[in-house]
């Protein structure tokens, strides 16, 4: 939505809503960020960063990472999804969406997103290797944003209905993908995601998921506790 804090005779408008082809064109502009490609580092980027010396504890200028002491080359591709997706699934969004499609069907809707949004992550080919490590991230990303928003107190009654239905669609897909898996790690990523969903369903305050990985902290830079600069 364009909008303005017009005053009355100044000839502005104080609102209008974003042209569906505009919607529509900025979504796909969005989404191709989630993809492998777009997040993967480089190899030779990767062989350059050395793990941090004992004596030099991470701090809040460092990713928070889970293969220490070598660098996490997925944690990146996690923050960087998670700054994408929280914003799509943002509980004042998500309303928008469903009263905007309501004024005017042309509109993308809140099913049209959640759709476009899991496949362009879930629904997408993984491939293989480090890309395919990238995708199953980003899609758990994906999910938990899901999550998030089918039980936020600050969403409409409406926005957790639509999230709940498609997390059940998505839990239906899963199970009928598991057969067709290609490989282990793809079956395991299919079967997590599925029994999340289950118990979440169940019970969301039962379900026991880390938040996603958040970029470091911005300016002032150099702040650090250590002072060292250390990378």
């Amino acid at each position: 939505m364009d909008y303005t804090f017009a005053l009355r005779g100044d000839g502005q408008a104080p609102t209008q809503i974003v042209g569906p082809a505009e919607q529509r064109r900025a979504l796909a502009a969005v989404l191709a960020t989630l993809k492998p490609e777009a997040l993967a580092l480089p190899e030779p980027l990767l062989k350059m960063i050395p793990p941090r010396p004992p004596e030099y504890e991470r701090g809040r200028e460092h990713f928070k990472i889970r293969t220490g002491p070598a660098f996490d080359a997925l944690v990146p591709a996690e923050a960087a999804a998670q700054n994408t997706l929280q914003f799509l699934f943002n509980p004042e969004r998500a309303a928008r969406l469903v009263e905007f499609h309501a004024r005017n069907g042309e509109n993308p809707g809140l099913e049209e997103i959640i759709d476009a949004v899991l496949a362009a992550t879930w629904k997408s080919p993984h491939g293989s290797g480090y890309p395919a490590e990238i995708a199953r991230t980003v899609d758990r990303v994906a999910l938990y944003d899901l999550m998030t928003l089918s039980a936020s107190e600050h969403a409409s009654d409406q926005v957790r209905a639509i999230a709940a239905l498609k997390l059940e669609e998505l839990r239906e897909w899963l199970a009928a993908s598991q057969s067709a898996a290609k490989d282990a790690e793809e079956r395991a990523h299919l079967f997590a995601a599925m029994s999340q969903i289950v118990q979440f369903q169940k019970d969301p305050k039962q379900v026991s998921v880390a938040p996603p990985a958040e970029p470091p902290d911005g300016p002032p830079i150099g702040t650090d506790d250590d002072g060292d600069g250390w990378g």
